[in-house]
């Protein structure tokens, strides 16, 4: 799981992936489908043996902001990955 502080604009260019949220929620994107998200911690899930390609447009935006608590960047892990501002 992973979040950027950012407005990010994904569209699934070809094949299917899952978006999962933290709180469990899924959505699953098909060619053609946009997802719209900011400060949401996800991941994406290909279940399938097929390749999928998705276009990203990530916009600068402020940290979200919850009960007093800033939600920074989280990059999972990820190494080598710059920050997204």
């Amino acid at each position: 799981m992973h979040r950027t502080v950012s407005c990010d604009y994904a569209v699934v260019i070809f094949g299917e992936l899952e978006c999962l949220l933290d709180s469990g929620e899924t959505r699953t994107l098909c060619q053609g489908d946009v997802l719209i998200q900011r400060g949401t911690m996800h991941k994406w899930i290909n279940h399938s043996d097929a390749w999928a390609r998705m276009v990203y447009v990530l916009l600068d935006a402020e940290e979200v902001e919850v009960n007093g608590q800033r939600l920074g960047e989280e990059l999972g892990g990820m190494e080598g990955v710059p920050n997204s501002h």
